[in-house]
C-alpha cells in the first residue's frame, strides 16, 4: 500500500507525540496506568495500539464532548452533531446505523460498563480520571460490539481525602457552562462523589422559517401527532447538556464496592440539515448562512437517560481476585427533524427511540506477579429497543417531486440522484438533473406548488421498529512471560446470541447465533523505556434479522482479521508510540435509509483490505514546555473484487469518513511573572479530504483543513482561582461535519456546518 511506504518515511522524520500524558511539577513524563487488560499495567506492558487521554489534558483543553478528541487521536474520527445517532470512526470504518437490531461496530463503555448503543453513547465528559481508545478489534476485552476499536472511558471515584472544585463559563454564543465536583469522605473505608455539568448554549445557525419572509408565511405547522401547532425560526446546531453522577465507594483489607447513579437530560435545538438545493426564500444554499427547515420551532432532541450500575472486586488471596458488576440503563429519545432541509414539506421526520439495557458479568483474574496473569468471565447483556417514525409531507409537493425524479432517472440511467449510488457521472451533471427536479416544485412568480384539492401535510406512519437482543459470552484470555523479555497473550470470546426484530409491528423473526473470536500478542520489552509488540485480533459484526413483506433477510455476519505491529518509548522527557496495522474484511456491511419509511436497511456489499500508520508523541524539553502532535495515515477503500471474485457498486471507493491523513500539534507554554502564572495552550488539528459516503457520491466531501483552538490562563501563586481565555476555531474555519444524509437518499443532498469560531471566558475555583 502507498500509504505504509509514506509512514515508513514519516517514521524517520516526525516529531510527534506520544498519548496525551500528563508531567509532574518536575516536567517529567509520568507513568501511564491503564486498565485495557482488566488489571492495572504500564501501557508499554499491553500488546495493542492506543491512545490515553489524560485527566490533566481534558482539564487543560476542557473537553467535554467525545468528538473533540478526535481533534488529537490519529486515525479517529467523531461525530456529535446530535445526541441521537453520533458516529465513531476507528481507522476507516464508521458506525453510525440507525437500526435498533444491528450491532456496532466500535465499542464504547463507561467504567467497564457498554454504551455503544447510539442513544447512550454520546455521553457528557467531565470529572474524568482518562479515556482509553484501543485500535482494532477487541473481542476478549470489549465484547460483540468492539469489532473495530473501543473507546474506554473511566471516571472518577471517591477516594480518602476532601476535594471540591468548579467552574464557570461564558461564550460569544450565549453559551453558559458550570462543572462541579465534591468528594467527601465519610469515614476511613467509605467515601462519597458527586459531580455535575450545565452546559447550554443557542444555535449558531438561524432557522428563517415560518417568518413573513418564507415559503410557509402562516406560521402554523402540523406535528407528528396531525395537530397544528404554533410555528417559530429559532437557531439550530445548539448545545444542552444536563447530567449529574453520583458514586459511592467503600473499601475493605479483601474487598472493594463502587455503587454509581447518572442522570442526563438534552433538550438540544434541531440540527441544520440545510439543503443544497433549495435555498432559504430570498436566501442561499451555503451550509454556513441561515437555513428554513420548514418544521420551525417542533426540530429539536430531547433524550432522558438513567443510569445505576455496582462494581464488587474481592480478593482470595495476593494473586486471586473476583468481580462482579451489572448495570441498568433507560433512555428516553424523541427528534424531530427536516429531512429535505427546506421550507417545503418534501419530508418531515419524528421518531421516538426509547431502549432498556442491563446486563451483569463475573470474573476471575489471576495474577501470580511473576509469569503468569489472566482472566476468565461470563457475561450477558439485554437490550430492548422501539423506534417508531413518523412522516410528514405536502402530498402535492412530495407527489409531483417523485414523479418528476423517476421521469428524470429513466431518461438518464447513467446520472442517479440517490446518494447512495455508485456513478461515474460528473458533478456538474448531477446538478443540472437536480436543477429540473427543483424547478418542478415551483410555480413562474417563484411561489410553491400547490392543489386546494389536497391537504397541505400528511402524516405517514407511525413505521415501527423493534429489537430484543439477548447476548451472552463466555471469555479467557492469559499473558505468559515466555522469557525476562519476551511476553505472550492469547484469548478467546465465545458468544451466543439471540436476535428478534419486528418490523411495523406484524413482521417477526428470531435467529440464534454463535462465534469465536480470538485474541494473539507478543510483547517484547527490550528496555524500560522501550518496547515491541505484534497483535493479531478477529473481530466481528453480527448479522442483522430484517423482517419485512414476504421474506426474512438475513445479512451474514461482518468479519474481520487485524494485524497490527508497533512499539513504545516513555523516556523522562520524551515519548513516541508508533504502529502498522492491516485489516482484511469479509462480507462488510453498509446501511442506507429508505426514503419512504425511514427504515435503516443494512446489505452486505464486499470485501476490503484496509492498512495504516499512526504514530503520537510529546517532548518536555524544559519544565515549562510541553509538545505534543499527533500522525495517521491511512489507505481505506474497498476491494475490486469480493472473495468469491464478483465486482460490487463500492469497488475502489475510499471509506466514508476516512482520511488519508489526519494529525495535531499542541503545545502548552508556562510562564513564571511575578506572583502570577500564565498558561498558553494552542492545539492545531489537520484533516485531509472525506467523502460523507462510501459511494463517493460526487458533491459530498470536505476538502482539506486545519482547526486551530487557543487559550490562555491566569493564575496568581497561592490563589485557589484561575481565569482564562480562549478561542475555539480561532481562525473562524468554515468546514462540513456530514453532508448527504436522509435528503440525499431522495435526491436532495443535506449539508450540517461544524461550530464557527466561538470565543469565551472561564473561572475555575479549587476549594
Amino acid at each position: 500500500m502507498k500509504l505504509i511506504n509514506t509512514s515508513v518515511k514519516a517514521l524517520s522524520i516526525a516529531v510527534l507525540t506520544a498519548s496525551q500524558v500528563s508531567f509532574a511539577d518536575t516536567g517529567a513524563m509520568e507513568e501511564i496506568i491503564v486498565t485495557a487488560q482488566k488489571r492495572d499495567q504500564s501501557v508499554l506492558d499491553v500488546a495493542a495500539t492506543m491512545d490515553v487521554i489524560s485527566a490533566e489534558f481534558l482539564e487543560r483543553t476542557n473537553t467535554t464532548e467525545l468528538d473533540d478528541l478526535s481533534r488529537v487521536l490519529p486515525n479517529v474520527v467523531i461525530q456529535e452533531q446530535a445526541v441521537s445517532l453520533p458516529s465513531f470512526n476507528i481507522r476507516g470504518i464508521t458506525d453510525d446505523t440507525a437500526s435498533v437490531s444491528a450491532t456496532p461496530r466500535i465499542s464504547v463503555y463507561q467504567d467497564g460498563f457498554d454504551i455503544s448503543k447510539k442513544t447512550v453513547s454520546s455521553a457528557a465528559l467531565y470529572d474524568i480520571a482518562r479515556v482509553e481508545v484501543l485500535k482494532g478489534p477487541q473481542p476478549t476485552l470489549f465484547g460483540v460490539a468492539a469489532a473495530n476499536g473501543a473507546v474506554s472511558i473511566i471516571t472518577n471515584t471517591p477516594d480518602s481525602e476532601f476535594d471540591a472544585d468548579a467552574r464557570f463559563a461564558l461564550n460569544t454564543e450565549a453559551g453558559v457552562e458550570t462543572q462541579a465536583m465534591i468528594n467527601l469522605p465519610v469515614n476511613d473505608h467509605n467515601a462519597f462523589r458527586i459531580a455535575g455539568i450545565y452546559r447550554e448554549m443557542d444555535g449558531v445557525i438561524k432557522n428563517t422559517a415560518c417568518s413573513a419572509n418564507s415559503y410557509n408565511p402562516s406560521g402554523q405547522i402540523t406535528d407528528h401527532t396531525g395537530a397544528v401547532k404554533s410555528c417559530q425560526g429559532g437557531d439550530l446546531n445548539g448545545v444542552s447538556v444536563q447530567a449529574l453522577r453520583a458514586t459511592f465507594k467503600t473499601t475493605y483489607d479483601n474487598w472493594d464496592f463502587v455503587l454509581r447513579a447518572g442522570y442526563e437530560y438534552n433538550d438540544q435545538p434541531g440540527i441544520a440539515f440545510k439543503s443544497g438545493s433549495i435555498a432559504p426564500k430570498n436566501g442561499d444554499s451555503s451550509p454556513f448562512t441561515s437555513a428554513e427547515l420548514g418544521f420551525g420551532s417542533e426540530l429539536g432532541i430531547e433524550r432522558e437517560l438513567m443510569t445505576g450500575d455496582f462494581t464488587l472486586n474481592y480478593r482470595f488471596s495476593e494473586t486471586l481476585s473476583a468481580v462482579v458488576d451489572g448495570y441498568y440503563k433507560d433512555v428516553e429519545l424523541n427528534e424531530a427533524f427536516d429531512a429535505d432541509g427546506t421550507g417545503l414539506r418534501i419530508q418531515d421526520a419524528y421518531f421516538d427511540n426509547d431502549a432498556i439495557l442491563y446486563g451483569a458479568s463475573a470474573r476471575l483474574v489471576f495474577d501470580d506477579g511473576e509469569r503468569f496473569a489472566g482472566f476468565v468471565g461470563i457475561s450477558n447483556s439485554q437490550d430492548q429497543s422501539k423506534l417508531p417514525y413518523y412522516v410528514m409531507v405536502d402530498p402535492y409537493v412530495r407527489g409531483t417531486f417523485d414523479a418528476v425524479k423517476a421521469a428524470l432517472e429513466a431518461a438518464n440511467p447513467d446520472i442517479p440522484l440517490n446518494q447512495n449510488i455508485s456513478t461515474n457521472a460528473s458533478l456538474a451533471q448531477i446538478e443540472a438533473l437536480r436543477a429540473t427536479l427543483v424547478s418542478s416544485l415551483f410555480n413562474a412568480d417563484g411561489t410553491v406548488i400547490s392543489d386546494p384539492n389536497l391537504p397541505s401535510s400528511f402524516v405517514q406512519g407511525p413505521y415501527t421498529f423493534e429489537a430484543e437482543l439477548d447476548i451472552n459470552s463466555i471469555v479467557a484470555e492469559g499473558s505468559y512471560q515466555l522469557t525476562d523479555k519476551i511476553n505472550a497473550t492469547a484469548g478467546v470470546r465465545y458468544i451466543d446470541e439471540t436476535r428478534l426484530t419486528r418490523n411495523f409491528v406484524v413482521f417477526e423473526a428470531e435467529k440464534d447465533f454463535t462465534a469465536t473470536l480470538p485474541r494473539l500478542a507478543l510483547n517484547y520489552a527490550y528496555s524500560d523505556d522501550l518496547s515491541f509488540y505484534f497483535n493479531y485480533a478477529q473481530g466481528r459484526r453480527s448479522p442483522v434479522v430484517d423482517p419485512n413483506f414476504g421474506a426474512t433477510v438475513i445479512t451474514k455476519a461482518e468479519t474481520v482479521d487485524s494485524y497490527d505491529v508497533g512499539f513504545k518509548y516513555m523516556g523522562d522527557r520524551w515519548s513516541l508510540f508508533a504502529a502498522l496495522f492491516t485489516y482484511q474484511y469479509q462480507d462488510y456491511q453498509q446501511s442506507y435509509t429508505d426514503a419512504t419509511t425511514l427504515q435503516s436497511i443494512t446489505v452486505t456489499v464486499g470485501d476490503s483490505t484496509m492498512s495504516g500508520f499512526e504514530a503520537t508523541a510529546r517532548f518536555i524539553p524544559s519544565d515549562t514546555l510541553m509538545i505534543s502532535a499527533s500522525l495517521g495515515l491511512l489507505d481505506a477503500t474497498f476491494a475490486s473484487k469480493t472473495a468469491d471474485g464478483q465486482v460490487f457498486d463500492y469497488a475502489g471507493n475510499n471509506f466514508r469518513l476516512a482520511p488519508e491523513v489526519s494529525g495535531s500539534l499542541n503545545i502548552n507554554k508556562r510562564v513564571d511573572w511575578s506572583d502570577w502564572t500564565l498558561d498558553m495552550d494552542l492545539l492545531m488539528s489537520y484533516q485531509s479530504e472525506v467523502f460523507f459516503e462510501s459511494s463517493n457520491y460526487p458533491g459530498l466531501s470536505q476538502d482539506a483543513y486545519w482547526i486551530t483552538d487557543a487559550s490562555v490562563m491566569l493564575n496568581r501563586k497561592g490563589s485557589s482561582i484561575k481565569y482564562e481565555l480562549y478561542a475555539d476555531n480561532l481562525f473562524d474555519e468554515e468546514y462540513l461535519i456530514d453532508a448527504g444524509n436522509t435528503g440525499g437518499g431522495i435526491g436532495i443532498p443535506t449539508y450540517v456546518p461544524g461550530m464557527p469560531m466561538i470565543a469565551g471566558v472561564r473561572v475555575y475555583v479549587d476549594f
